[in-house]
């Protein structure tokens, strides 16, 4: 076996296999073989070396055919731009700053011609080629793609070669001749490095295609016989899940996950079905792989590794992580790549991660910038204040707002409703901004909360969202209410999306065996969010119009609006499928909300 720059002069038996692709016309797998692979990069130099120099734009939707674009554009001098999403906004701007474009999907260009990079190959054609120089360009990527302004990340081939390295070294042994799978997409670095030239350089097949849910993924696994899986924990914690994932134990001989920190629960679900616990690499654009882990459920998350050509000291002044390394591929001084980790340090040069330095987050394995994202929505017209925050829900990172509006926001709110204001705000990021990214909660306030010390603080804004929870004698939950998953709230009004906890106290007798929320426990809910606008319990003397549709069950997730004015409470609960009730409560002494 041979380093990349020199993988295409290595002498190889032309039918072994390179990559398998799902055809779904006959149903199976098809073999790509070495052979192929060398003729589709040969036709595919000749074709871009009578196009002008410069990068060029590299998206496929399939693995094996971003890995046919590498090597062409490398062996034709050209290096490759890889565009953080698929953002019309993102690929507009992009395409300005190359040569050309090459991708699987036309339909991704609309406006830009592109070409494909499976080029049929000349049968007459001899094609020898040079060995690549370690120094010339190879890659452009960007920081887990937060927007389309995004600074570049420059790799050289000497980067991505030299990692690939590392990771043959260390883990070789273990993958063996196992077919690689791959969630994490080939256009950024992790996914690129594991699933397309770690196994390239290996000679190992790989899967071409991207399967995200176990009943796709798992089918394919088994039929490989022995496998591995380079994943993303957004993936692995729905695959853990699944009931379909321990039909891998015994043929998965590892699973790997990177782009961000894999809580353990999901860690020791993995190693409950499959017998071990994922190889965890933490790593960035920037600096490549820095460090990896095996969580094991005695030790709780345990310490990272740094990997052996990597050396891992922390900041004196700061704190933080400082990584010297033959990956890192920006600039640095002396003391190395200055992460945003803030870590401590063990013997051995092991160390524990211990939260963030700045407002950089991962979400959805993505990297986000907070502050930049709040300075972008301030502008908005409708948004007077605004504070962002990362909060869990199910188990998943999500951003939420909370937003002061202007008068014309106000006025927009009582106008719409709380979707068509949350829509208005997520028009405002635009296309440059990855949707995963977008804030998924939001809460509509008079003012931004604050801390006891007077000021703004992530604990206070999370407060805002988190969901209330009552105890009884016993410690066990119990309650009467419904999960609270948003809020909005104006100056008169409360709109909440809740869905109806599988266990509520009035389920042993409405009913036993067809449980329903009674009309009773409805109404007073809508009382209870009126008693919050008004400041104290109201004084109801009278129902008007109320109306009980359509059954309220178990898990169901459905909104509830309040209105307070003119001395009446004005209320109504509806779901995506029906309308569960609505009605006035008038009350006994008009009472204007409070601010």
């Amino acid at each position: 076996m041979s380093s990349l720059r020199n993988l295409l002069r290595e002498p190889r038996d032309p039918n072994s296999a390179v990559a398998r692709q799902w055809d779904p016309a006959s149903r199976t797998d098809r073999t790509l073989c070495w052979g192929e692979f060398c003729g589709h990069v040969g036709a595919l130099r000749e074709r871009i070396r009578d196009e002008p120099d410069g990068p060029w734009l590299l998206l496929t939707e399939n693995a094996y055919t971003f890995a046919v674009g590498l090597f062409a554009l490398w062996h034709s001098g050209r290096h490759a731009v890889s565009p953080p999403n698929t953002g019309s906004g993102t690929l507009r701007a992009l395409h300005t700053r190359v040569a050309g474009v090459l991708s699987d999907r036309a339909d991704w260009f609309p406006e830009a011609a592109c070409l494909h990079p499976l080029q049929e190959p000349d049968a007459s054609a001899r094609w020898l080629p040079e060995p690549l120089d370690p120094e010339a360009l190879a890659l452009d990527l960007f920081t887990s793609g937060t927007t389309g302004a995004e600074k570049p990340v420059t790799k050289r081939l000497r980067h991505l070669d030299d990692e690939v390295e590392q990771l043959v070294a260390l883990w070789d042994g273990l993958v063996a001749d196992a077919v690689v799978f791959a969630t994490a997409s080939h256009q950024h670095v992790y996914g690129l490095l594991f699933g397309v030239l770690w196994p390239l350089r290996a000679g190992r097949p790989f899967q071409a295609d991207h399967f995200l849910h176990a009943g796709e993924l798992v089918p394919r696994m088994r039929e490989a016989g022995r496998s591995v899986l380079a994943s993303v924990p957004t993936h692995l914690r729905r695959l853990a899940r699944s009931d379909h994932f321990a039909a891998l134990r015994g043929g998965c001989r590892a699973v790997f996950s990177s782009g961000g920190l894999l809580e353990g629960a999901t860690a020791q679900r993995v190693a409950a079905a499959l017998g071990a616990a994922p190889l965890e690499v933490l790593g960035s654009t920037e600096t490549g792989g820095v460090a990896w882990r095996q969580q094991q459920a005695e030790m709780g998350e345990g310490l990272w590794t740094p990997l052996p050509a990597v050396t891992v000291t922390r900041d004196t002044q700061t704190g933080v992580a400082r990584v010297r390394s033959p990956f890192v591929s920006v600039e640095v001084d002396g003391r190395g790549f200055a992460t945003g980790d803030l870590i401590g340090l063990e013997e051995g040069g092991r160390f524990r991660l211990e939260g963030r330095a700045d407002r950089v987050v991962k979400v959805g394995e993505k990297r986000l910038d907070l502050s930049q994202m709040e300075s972008q929505l301030r502008a908005h017209p409708l948004i007077a204040e605004l504070a962002l925050v990362v909060v869990e829900r199910d188990a998943e990172a999500r951003v939420a707002a909370a937003v002061v509006p202007t008068e014309s926001g106000w006025r927009q709110l009582r106008e719409t409703g709380r979707r068509g204001f949350g829509r208005s705000i997520a028009a405002a990021l635009g296309p440059d901004w990855d949707p995963v990214l977008h804030p998924r909660l939001l809460r509509v306030v008079s003012r931004l909360p604050e801390n006891a010390t007077g000021k703004l603080s992530a604990e206070s804004l999370r407060e805002l969202f988190r969901e209330a929870e009552s105890l009884d004698k016993s410690g066990d939950a119990v309650s009467d209410r419904p999960q609270v998953l948003e809020e909005l709230r104006g100056s008169d009004f409360v709109e909440r999306l809740c869905r109806v906890p599988p266990e509520l106290s009035c389920f042993a007798g409405h009913f036993p065996d067809v449980p329903v929320v009674p009309g009773v426990l409805q109404l007073d809910w809508a009382m209870q969010l009126a008693s919050q606008l008004l400041g104290a319990a109201p004084p109801a003397e009278g129902l008007e119009s109320v109306k009980f549709r359509a059954p309220l069950r178990p898990g169901v997730e459905f909104r509830i609006h309040v209105r307070v004015e003119r001395g009446r409470v004005e209320f109504r609960l509806w779901s995506d499928d029906a309308e569960h009730a609505r009605g006035r409560v008038r009350l006994g002494t008009a009472r204007e909300p409070r601010s």
